[in-house]
């Protein structure tokens, strides 16, 4: 019964991802501009992904400070919503690399190194996000993988989406994008020192 109720849970938050992107392509049909498709597919399906990554990103910090039935649930699925945002992201993969291909466009080596190694720790994340892997690797090295995965992540998208101060293009929908990732930062910092202390 546990068993078939985490299925579901996980199906569900699967289902949620699709959805989303369906309705996102599905808008996007009724922009005239075909590169001005490919360039808001690429940046809402970031969008999306962001969604997911914060609240896995943020759970246990949030149900720390705030626990209520929202924060129990968001934290007891957090392994769902990561592989959600795993999911989400392969979406984001797919626009980025449909939209270099059409605009005929190359990526810097920047951008392939620290983005095809952010994909690395996605996939390892993914991958190893079950009971059977957390047995073989380990609780403690399985923690660190998925610790360093997750810090890493979080600081692509806090440089992609505070980089725009730096270059003096200041982007409001950004900024505060990349101020949640601060706030989570914090929240993160602060329950390490609360949960040492007590």
């Amino acid at each position: 019964m546990e068993i078939r109720d985490k299925s579901k849970h996980l199906h569900g938050w699967l289902f949620s991802v699709v959805l989303f992107n369906i309705l996102l392509v599905g808008w996007l049909f009724f922009v005239e501009n075909s590169d001005e498709q490919l360039r808001l597919w690429v940046i809402y399906t970031a969008l999306i992904s962001f969604f997911y990554f914060v609240l896995s990103f943020s759970a246990g910090s949030l149900y720390s400070f705030s626990p209520n039935s929202v924060t129990t649930f968001i934290r007891q699925d957090r392994r769902y919503v990561g592989l959600s945002f795993a999911l989400s992201h392969t979406f984001h993969l797919a626009a980025i690399v449909s939209f270099y291909i059409v605009m005929q466009e190359r990526p810097s080596i920047i951008q392939v190194v620290g983005g095809g190694l952010g994909y690395l720790t996605i996939y390892v994340m993914a991958v190893t996000s079950n009971d059977w892997a957390v047995k073989k690797l380990g609780f403690r090295r399985w923690k660190q993988i998925h610790q360093f995965g997750a810090m890493y992540i979080a600081i692509i998208f806090m440089n992609s989406y505070l980089s725009t101060l730096v270059i003096g293009q200041f982007k409001l929908t950004s900024v505060l994008l990349g101020c949640i990732i601060v706030l989570c930062f914090i929240l993160k910092i602060a329950n390490f020192f609360r949960s040492k202390n007590s």
